[in-house]
């Protein structure tokens, strides 16, 4: 799977520079072999597809919680190596809890724009479709207004050719030639 497929809700060039960004700000790995520096970048790049990020902001706040959270574990992981004297140790545990902090207020962050863009879509597919106008009922009272013209239009199947009454729209003219509401099919027995 390419960089770009990890994060398909994103352009692919704002999906590439995130990533970009979220790999230069992981600590470096343990030893400097390219598998491992690969392994890497890969785990960070899961980690943020994971995190399902909609939009650039929400990429950002993800590669942020990713890289915290990288650092945070490089700091145990400094913390605990043989030899380290108690006083670096205590600071690379501090600083591990600092990046813990960071990391989990940027996910908290991120999962509240989430669940604001979710409720925004959810409302939106729930709110009924624009004022659709029913064109049957508008081909009724058409006929019934206008009920000479809405005769030709039905007896010819589509507008004169000299009909001067403004405009009509093909979806009402098409509606009065082939509706069936007992008002239209009046307009042909007359």
């Amino acid at each position: 799977m390419s960089i770009t497929e990890s994060l398909p809700n994103l352009p692919p060039s704002v999906a590439r520079h995130t990533l970009y960004v979220l790999t230069e700000a992981l600590p470096p790995p343990i030893t400097d072999m390219p598998e491992e520096r690969a392994a890497r970048d890969e785990t960070a790049i899961a980690a943020v597809a994971e995190l399902h990020p909609g939009n650039a902001i929400e990429a950002r706040l993800a590669a942020r919680v990713v890289a915290a959270d990288a650092h945070a574990m490089d700091c145990l992981r400094l913390a605990g190596q043989p030899g380290r004297q108690p006083e670096d140790g205590r600071r690379c545990r501090s600083q591990a809890v600092t990046m813990m902090r960071a990391a989990q207020s940027a996910l908290l962050a991120l999962r509240s724009m989430q669940a604001a863009r979710g409720k925004s879509d959810a409302a939106r597919a729930s709110e009924p479709p624009p004022q659709s106008i029913d064109i049957a009922a508008e081909a009724d009272q058409y006929a019934l207004r206008h009920r000479k013209r809405a005769s030709l239009i039905r007896s010819l199947g589509r507008l004169p050719d000299r009909l001067n009454c403004g405009p009509l729209s093909p979806e009402l003219v098409k509606a009065i030639v082939t509706g069936t509401s007992p008002i239209l099919q009046a307009l042909a027995a007359a």
